[in-house]
């Protein structure tokens, strides 16, 4: 059964499992209002493996216009080596209405060694245009999917989710259009708790955020001070850490 049939379903059961009076369900969560990303910041991420430092992360904001609308730019620049010696890099650009933070255009990039695929999108009207660069092929490849309505951008989800309204047991659902698969899916965001996090320069008391993205799933922890940074993202493979901001 689609997955996406199943939401109502489990939302129901939600609303039955969770005392209404200490949690919210916010399905389609609307990031309506003014966002905590500090344009003109910056914050920069150790990368770890089993404990250890193996790369580096940076995430900046920036202000711009887009369809004589204000947007904002979020770039996202992330490089580790393998056991192997092997250097993975990626990197997301993604542009955004600044009201509500649906995504206009989106570009991933992915470097494995010397091998390279980039993947684009173009959201900026219902037929969505998407432009695909594989590193064994001469031609790019294209694609279009019709969409309408809000939806926002999968590679830069952890941050985006910097901007919802924290209390234990909140549930959040929205829809998020993946480049490189040129596919939409609905992730649920729980808050689940509280965790103090240590990291390489300080110590941050957090929320804790659980993240299910169909048959997978991540935790974010996001500091509780206003700014709500996003302090560490485990996933299966890895882990970004905050090392410093702006």
């Amino acid at each position: 059964m689609n997955r996406l049939f199943l939401l109502p379903l489990l939302l129901t059961g939600l609303l039955v499992m969770v005392p209404a009076s200490h949690s919210e369900i916010f399905t389609d969560f609307d990031f309506s209002g003014e966002s905590v990303w500090q344009v003109g910041g910056f914050e920069v991420y150790d990368v770890m493996v089993r404990g250890e430092i193996v790369g580096e992360g940076k995430v900046e904001y920036s202000e711009l216009t887009m369809m004589d609308a204000p947007a904002i730019r979020v770039e996202w620049l992330e490089s580790w080596t393998d056991d192997a010696g092997v250097t993975t890099e990626v990197t997301y650009d993604v542009k955004q209405r600044a009201d509500d933070m649906h995504v206009w255009m989106s570009t991933r990039t992915l470097k494995v060694g010397e091998e390279e695929w980039r993947f684009e999108g173009n959201y900026t009207g219902q037929n969505l245009q998407f432009v695909y660069y594989y590193p064994d092929e001469e031609e790019a490849q294209e694609a279009s999917l019709s969409r309408s309505g809000r939806y926002h951008d999968m590679d830069i989800l952890p941050f985006l989710l910097r901007n919802i309204i924290f209390e234990e047991s909140n549930f959040f659902t929205l829809t998020v259009v993946d480049v490189a698969n040129r596919s939409f899916m609905t992730p649920i965001a729980r808050v689940t708790g509280s965790e103090i996090v240590e990291t390489a320069n300080t110590q941050y008391d957090c929320w804790v955020v659980n993240i299910s993205l169909g048959m997978d799933s991540i935790t974010a922890y996001y500091s509780k001070n206003e700014k709500h940074y996003l302090v560490k993202v485990r996933y299966s493979d890895r882990e970004i850490v905050l090392n410093h901001h702006s």
